[in-house]
């Protein structure tokens, strides 16, 4: 595997960017061992901002470390899934409760961004353009759109951990055309329930749109034996 020298300015935090990226978007496998040395040689640093960076990924979940074995990455299986979409379920759902008690001017930007999220992802969906559409992730966006309206910083920060998991599955291999337009269309419900539906049409409309991600995710870590 070839990864991108760092130059010295930040470092420590170049290093663990570099890694992170190339851990969630599975340039190394699930479960595979980690060597320090030979990450520090492809790097171009020492092995002490590469043992810094491993340590931080520890903490956020993506990597693990066995006492005397090594370091290695950390695979996805189906209750990973469900636990992260209990925590957005909550989340969201918090938000929702915010809505009543919001600025009118707020929650209209936000209405306005999501909108403008679901226009541009339409064009590269209707098009079949499903790796392009993947690439700008335009669901994150949506759902940070959605996020702000609660005006939370720390639970935006905690949302947008918790979509580490999205660059897994984000590969044209994985996510289809059809499950594109599903979520488009859930999208789209969602967006009509904010303008013009009750608090409980909201929730409801939210809920149907994370089951229906989780069951769609599990069936894909099910067709890859169990992991991804």
């Amino acid at each position: 595997m070839e990864l991108p020298k760092i130059d010295t300015s930040n470092l420590w935090d170049k290093t663990y960017s570099i890694l992170k990226n190339q851990i969630i978007r599975r340039q190394f496998t699930p479960n595979e061992k980690i060597s320090i040395p030979d990450l520090a040689d492809k790097l171009g640093v020492s092995r002490t901002p590469v043992r810094d960076a491993l340590n931080r990924l520890e903490m956020e979940g993506l990597v693990k470390t066995v006492s005397k074995v090594g370091t290695f990455v950390v695979a996805i299986n189906p209750q990973d899934i469900m636990d992260i979409m209990d925590t957005r379920l909550m989340l969201e759902f918090w938000v929702i409760e915010k809505l009543a008690n919001v600025d009118p001017g707020v929650r209209q930007t936000a209405i306005a961004n999501m909108e403008n999220i679901l226009l541009r992802s339409s064009q590269l969906i209707d098009a079949d353009q499903v790796r392009d559409y993947l690439s700008a992730d335009f669901n994150m966006a949506f759902h940070i759109e959605f996020m702000k309206i609660g005006q939370n910083q720390k639970n935006i920060d905690i949302y947008l951990k918790l979509m580490d998991y999205r660059y897994i599955t984000m590969k044209s291999s994985i996510v289809t055309p059809d499950m594109a337009r599903a979520a488009q269309a859930q999208h789209e419900e969602i967006i009509d329930a904010m303008k013009n539906g009750t608090i409980e049409e909201i929730r409801k409309v939210i809920r149907l749109h994370l089951e229906d991600s989780q069951n769609r995710l599990l069936k894909v870590i099910n067709d890859h034996g169990g992991t991804i």
